[in-house]
């Protein structure tokens, strides 16, 4: 009978052991199961979070491309569809700079300023109209070749010139007061040269400096 007993005894002992390990076994599963429900629910909110601001961002960009019309469909400017370059109808197919140089002629400085100081209002429109975007002002200088293309698409001479005119372009608008910068917007200043896209195939045509401008969303959406 004591031997009995001692075997009993040993048995609700060990089962006791075991079931007291199940219950621990089951209650971390069970804090694992919830924080693994509660790390999958912060993921889909998080998820969720992201389709509301891509959501967001494409309403505002579609509302930007409707507030782009005046510029593009202005008496001012020629709106390049496939490139998203604006070039100055007044300047079109002009030579505005000394023949082999970088200067601009006189007769077309108060046009050029005409230019600039519109730009400048369309920005400032924009930023206002806009706060969580700000702008990539690209200011490109183009040139012409010769009728029988004896330049190289690819001529230094023409990347150079072409820039230098570029820059001598904004830096009149500097000096004249024109700040782009003031309207949250960054300055690029480029040359294409001979090559680039959106080219006329008359070459007179390509005499000229075009305008884009690319908007970037702010981190704050």
């Amino acid at each position: 009978m004591a031997g009995n007993k001692k075997r009993n005894d040993f048995f609700w002992v060990s089962f006791s052991d075991l079931m007291t390990t199940l219950f621990f076994v089951m209650l971390v599963l069970f804090v694992l199961t919830v924080v693994y429900l509660k790390l999958e629910q912060q993921k889909v909110e998080e998820a969720n979070m992201e389709l509301t601001a891509e959501k967001e961002e494409l309403e505002k960009i579609v509302q930007l491309k409707e507030q782009f019309k005046p510029l593009r469909e202005g008496g001012d400017f020629h709106y390049l569809p496939s490139c998203k370059k604006f070039v100055a109808k007044d300047l079109m197919g002009m030579e505005i700079f000394e023949p082999e140089k970088t200067q601009i002629l006189p007769q077309y400085i108060n046009s050029t300023l005409a230019v600039g100081r519109k730009l400048e209002t369309f920005l400032n429109v924009l930023e206002k109209a806009n706060s969580d975007f700000s702008y990539l002002l690209v200011i490109e200088g183009n040139m012409a070749n010769t009728y029988d293309k004896k330049f190289n698409k690819d001529s230094e001479y023409g990347y150079k010139t072409s820039y230098a005119r570029a820059l001598a372009v904004y830096n009149l608008w500097t000096v004249n007061g024109i700040d782009f910068r003031k309207s949250n917007v960054e300055v690029l200043i480029s040359g294409s040269g001979f090559n680039g896209l959106c080219r006329e195939p008359i070459q007179k045509n390509n005499k000229r400096f075009s305008i884009q401008i690319i908007p970037k969303v702010s981190s704050k959406i």
